[in-house]
């Protein structure tokens, strides 16, 4: 398109040098200096063919300089390739076109480029540029005007053997510019093809023709252009009409070549190219010279003409861009994206962690990490007891990765979530089938303690034991088994073996707040074997319990202990202080009624009835009914049941959002989704705190019973003793050896 939008703008130029006033002359096959610009720019330049510019594989920066040896006529022309990936190239030019007369009139064309190209497949592709021309002819005539080209490049051959062609076919000024006959100088005018008065640039058919062979020794071009193809009688001229230039160039080296050219007018030029590669940032650099004078063939009055062009390259080619893409896609953009996701899990934001692990698996299936994506995203439903979403996961994973690492995992998950739900019998059945396929894997561990629980509460408590002993230190799993075990032999009566379990994990070093936890429940249990041994070590026992920190969870029952061991050794003064820290600290405590019980003891054993009486009647008290009562139970669990289908619809929405890419809309529907799941979370963490509660108070009934009985005792020896009764009651309390028999 520009090149003959110059060509026709140049040729009504010059014929406004002879008349002002009078209309141009239509001239289509004058060209004037304009043949040198087109055929001087390479087979991917934008003005030759927008296509052609698929064909740049990096960053191009091309400046090209045309003159007459008079310097009455030149050209100019800066332009900018920009690949932006395999299939979509940028391209941006500007070109200016001059010539003057004398009397020191100049005629102007500037003409600012924008192309595109597409690669529509390996081998071809299509491209547009849309050019804005400015126009000032000699001062008389300022105006713009608007073209578009259209172009096609294909590359039949393109390999080391055969070397490469590249077929450009172009239709310029599809969209014809326009240029007015009538003379505006107060300032510049915009002006279609439609527009009265003016005469639209010629449409031309551009063939081209590129090829390198020769070891890329050899470099041939052919164009053919069939100009004003869309030709009207009206506007002048003869017509369509065929034109054809080729240029052949030879490398003598790999960064020195020479030219010969025939251009379409039929004249010789004769030029040579030198070209560096890795100059600084520059990954090449190219300078083109040619020359020629045009009364060779037949007088032009131009003499002679030269001209220049330096083309640079820089950046990554588009091959290298197309490589880091790639490597940030497979590689960079998975992995940031798996690490945000296990940062909201190791903060707890489970649901956020679910969403985001489905984004790695659905994003990036072929990431390395996938599998993992899978497991964690599992494993952030079953932190919100969401236990059908994440069965789900682990069964798909289990059958969409069968080659993967974690596969022992998935199975011992699955086995995992029917151990919570109570569903013991299937979860053996998965023990089974770990202990078969998976015996030398590190979850083989973490499968027997599983077990070793299920049997410890179905109160098989040696098998429980044989289970738990294969935990060895170093399992994250350690700490409990050792303390299940200490349980389950006290059960047994086998307290020598209970102490040993519970003296080890004493002496351990603890890594996290759970391990201190336990740490210091087996301190407390160890404590009791103390107190109420066929030995006892009351001072033993006291040492345990003063090393429970105030922020454990058993710190009541650790302070309840050394009441009991100061009442042990009769300093009730003591021992009543550490039970009423527990009353006035911790109210809502399973032990409180116990600790009343000890004041009594106290009050008791200081003779002070009256106060004792008051302390042994709230022990009763509490100890009527169980500290969670069937009706309260009852509640909870139609409270919980109502709830339950309600977070099995959360549960498959939640699911079914973590499959999906967090678009716009999706993240819409997760956030409407989030009121309904924090309501049905809430539920569910409210109940299994009940439940909690509730396992707590199951413990409690046995010393409920006992706590009862001995307050009633007590009460009435004191109430006879209140009332003067006969003797100093051979019953009083056994002079209290036998009070305070802990578990």
């Amino acid at each position: 398109m520009t090149r003959y939008s110059f060509i026709k703008s140049t040729a009504l130029g010059l014929a406004l040098v002879s008349s002002l006033a009078a209309s141009p002359t239509y001239s289509p096959h004058k060209y004037q200096q304009n043949d040198w610009f087109g055929e001087f720019g390479g087979n991917t330049s934008m003005y030759v063919n927008p296509a052609g510019i698929a064909e740049t594989d990096q960053m191009e920066l091309s400046i090209g300089f045309f003159q007459s040896i008079s310097g009455e006529a030149s050209q100019e022309y800066v332009s900018f390739t920009l690949p932006m990936d395999y299939k979509h190239t940028l391209g941006f030019s500007f070109f200016e076109n001059g010539a003057s007369i004398d009397g020191g009139k100049s005629y102007i064309e500037n003409a600012y480029m924008i192309g595109y190209a597409y690669n529509l497949m390996q081998f071809l592709a299509f491209g547009v540029d849309v050019s804005i021309l400015q126009i000032d002819q000699f001062g008389e005539n300022k105006q713009l005007t608007i073209g578009a080209d259209f172009g096609i490049s294909w590359n039949p051959i393109a390999n080391s053997r055969f070397g490469f062609l590249q077929v450009g076919l172009a239709f310029q000024n599809a969209i014809a510019p326009a240029v007015s006959t009538e003379a505006e100088s107060s300032g510049y005018s915009f002006v279609l093809f439609t527009a009265d008065e003016a005469y639209k640039i010629p449409s031309n058919l551009n063939l081209s023709l590129f090829y390198r062979g020769l070891n890329r020794m050899l470099e041939v071009k052919a164009e053919f252009s069939l100009i004003d193809v869309l030709h009207e009688d009206s506007e002048g001229g003869d017509g369509m009409n065929l034109e054809m230039s080729f240029t052949a160039t030879y490398y003598l080296s790999s960064h020195l070549g020479v030219r010969l050219r025939f251009t379409k007018e039929g004249y010789p030029v004769v030029g040579a190219t030198v070209n560096v590669k890795d100059l600084f940032f520059l990954k090449y650099v190219a300078l083109d010279f040619e020359m020629s004078h045009d009364d060779l063939i037949e007088k032009k009055n131009r003499g002679f003409i030269w001209a220049l062009k330096l083309t640079t390259r820089f950046g990554n080619t588009r091959e290298e861009a197309i490589g880091e893409e790639r490597y940030r896609r497979l590689k960079i953009e998975p992995e940031n994206d798996y690490r945000a996701a296990m940062r909201l899990y190791l903060n707890r934001d489970f649901l956020g962690a679910a969403y985001a692990f489905g984004k790695v698996q659905t994003k990036y299936p072929a990431f390395h990490l996938v599998d993992q994506a899978a497991f964690y995203k599992a494993k952030s439903f079953e932190n919100l007891r969401m236990h059908t979403a994440a069965r789900a996961v682990y069964e798909d994973a289990i059958k969409r990765y069968p080659n993967s690492d974690q596969r022992a995992k998935y199975h011992f998950q699955l086995m995992n979530i029917d151990y919570k739900e109570g569903k013991f019998d299937d979860a053996m059945k998965k023990y089974q089938n770990i202990a078969k396929r998976f015996g030398e894997s590190d979850v083989k561990a973490d499968a027997d303690y599983i077990a070793g629980q299920i049997k410890f509460e179905q109160g098989l408590y040696q098998e429980s034991v044989e289970l738990l002993a294969a935990i060895l230190p170093g399992n994250a799993n350690y700490f409990y088994a050792r303390y299940t075990m200490g349980i389950a032999y006290s059960r047994m009566g086998k307290w020598d073996e209970a102490e040993s379990c519970f003296r080890d994990i004493t002496e351990q070093v603890t890594s996290n707040l759970s391990e201190r936890d336990l740490q210091d429940a087996a301190k407390v249990k160890l404590g009791h074997i103390y107190f109420s041994g066929e030995n006892p070590d009351i001072a033993a026992a006291a040492a345990l319990y003063a090393q429970v920190q105030p922020s454990s969870p058993v710190y009541d029952e650790a302070q309840l202990g050394i009441a009991w061991s100061f009442l042990k050794v009769n300093k009730p003064d003591d021992a009543q202080k550490h039970a009423q820290w527990i009353i006035s600290n911790l109210p809502q405590s399973f032990l409180v009624s116990e600790a009343y019980l000890v004041q009594g003891y106290c009050y008791f054993m200081k003779k002070d009835y009256q106060n004792a009486e008051k302390a042994l009647s709230e022990a009763s008290k509490l100890t009527d009914q169980p500290v969670v009562s069937a009706a309260a139970r009852d509640s909870a669990q139609q409270a919980y049941d109502n709830q339950l289908a309600e977070f099995d619809s959360v549960q498959a929405q939640v699911l079914d959002l973590s499959r999906q890419l967090p678009t716009p809309r999706v993240e819409q529907k997760r956030a409407a989704l989030r009121p309904s799941f924090d309501k049905a979370n809430k539920a569910i963490e409210d109940h299994a705190a009940f439940m909690q509660r509730s396992v707590q108070s199951d413990r409690f009934e046995s010393n409920r019973k006992r706590i009862a009985e001995d307050a009633g005792f007590t009460l009435a020896t004191v109430k006879t003793k209140m009332a003067g009764g006969a003797g100093e009651a051979s019953q009083e309390l056994q002079e209290l050896e036998d009070l305070g028999e802990l578990e």
